[in-house]
């Protein structure tokens, strides 16, 4: 078993863009986000499992919503 790192969203610093540009850093797709208008989106899910610890989402998002654990 591994400690790695693991990236985390904290809510009450995201904007819920659905422009995320954390979602559209993540090389292996784990940031997900359902969309629910052209405006509006809910907050992006970080799928634990497929986050490899890069840290690509946390220098792209833009609200500092997105940290290291």
């Amino acid at each position: 078993m591994t400690n790695a790192k693991k990236a985390v969203l904290t809510k009450s610093s995201c904007d819920k863009s659905p422009m995320c540009p954390a979602k559209k850093t993540c090389p292996v797709g784990a940031i997900t986000q359902k969309t629910t208008s052209i405006m509006f989106a809910d907050y992006p899910v970080i799928d634990e499992d497929t986050c490899i610890g890069c840290g690509a989402c946390v220098d792209s998002c833009r609200g500092g919503a997105i940290g290291m654990n």
